[in-house]
């Protein structure tokens, strides 16, 4: 998946480095963070809420993660655009034991995918330098698919999100991306064993770090 992502960021530069001369030259006299369509592959790690909680203080949850995403920013003006969002993570599933601890014994593989509205803020610097805050909101979906003991079990859940980030301009066109992301869904137990459990709400916070590729 991360060799993927890279791939889509290589090309993604190659793309705009081939740019026409006029348009070239267009990108040269504007500055940093004005409407523009961009990728952004990212990096980061995740930790994962209680799925559900046992008796004696016993839970159900997914060990913290490394994520891997990407982002597609469409403007639709100066400060408002339209996101959307896909990323990755693979944890290991495990039983929380009031004393002992954790303990592992299987894993999932988790798929997010989301779209919703960015709003930046105007900037604090211009041209190459300075930082550009945003905050994003959303509604996509969970993809689980769970192992146990060579069984899997899948289910998909509603996730609806909040995001605050910084983008950090590198040069023209390019930039650093550093955000938080909160993923906020309960887990569909009845998809994927049959049996009726009342997940808890929970949250699933995402800190990362990427590259923003405008065009």
């Amino acid at each position: 998946m991360f060799r993927k992502l890279v791939s889509l960021a290589v090309a993604a530069a190659a793309i705009a480095s081939f740019a026409s001369p006029a348009s070239a030259q267009r990108a040269r006299t504007s500055r940093f963070g004005d409407a523009s369509l961009s990728i952004s592959p990212y990096a980061g790690y995740m930790t994962f809420g209680e799925l559900v909680e046992g008796p004696l203080s016993t839970s159900l949850k997914n060990s913290a993660a490394p994520t891997y995403g990407l982002q597609l920013n469409l403007p639709l003006g100066s400060a408002l655009s339209i996101v959307g969002n896909l990323a990755y993570s693979e944890p290991d599933l495990s039983v929380g034991i009031p004393i002992i601890g954790d303990m592992s014994f299987g894993k999932s593989e988790v798929w997010l995918y989301d779209g919703g509205l960015q709003l930046t803020a105007p900037g604090y610097g211009t041209g190459d330098r300075g930082i550009f805050p945003f905050v994003q909101v959303g509604a996509g979906a969970m993809k689980y698919d769970v192992q146990v003991s060579g069984t899997s079990r899948k289910a998909t859940n509603t996730a609806f999100n909040a995001a605050v980030g910084v983008d950090v301009p590198l040069m023209q066109n390019v930039g650093l991306r550093l955000f938080a992301k909160d993923y906020i869904g309960k887990f569909d137990f009845n998809q994927a064993t049959s049996i009726d459990v009342d997940a808890k709400t929970s949250h699933n916070i995402a800190l990362a770090a990427g590259l923003k590729l405008g065009f």
